[in-house]
């Protein structure tokens, strides 16, 4: 990572942080363990394979998606996310 962005994760660790204290003063310890446990299920995979939340990325057979190999970085370029010229997408 860059400088940059090592700070950045740095800065959002922080606040995930300061998020969960908050959550566990008003919701309990408790419930928010329970809240982790049960996301955790979710994002991990055990054994090799995928996490479960992965299953919904995969492209449905026959599918052009499918029939594209998957990459196997991160694009290292600008990714344009809405159709039109606009932040509002008009």
């Amino acid at each position: 990572m860059t400088p940059r962005g090592l700070q950045a994760r740095q800065v959002y660790q922080k606040s995930l942080g300061a998020l969960e204290e908050r959550w566990r003063d008003r919701f309990t310890s408790s419930i928010i363990d329970a809240l982790r446990q049960s996301l955790a299920a979710l994002a991990t995979g055990s054994h090799g394979k995928p996490a479960p939340l992965f299953r919904g990325l995969e492209p449905p057979p026959g599918n052009w998606w499918a029939s594209v190999r998957p990459a196997a970085t991160l694009p290292y370029f600008p990714m344009v996310l809405h159709r039109g010229g606009y932040p509002d997408g008009s």
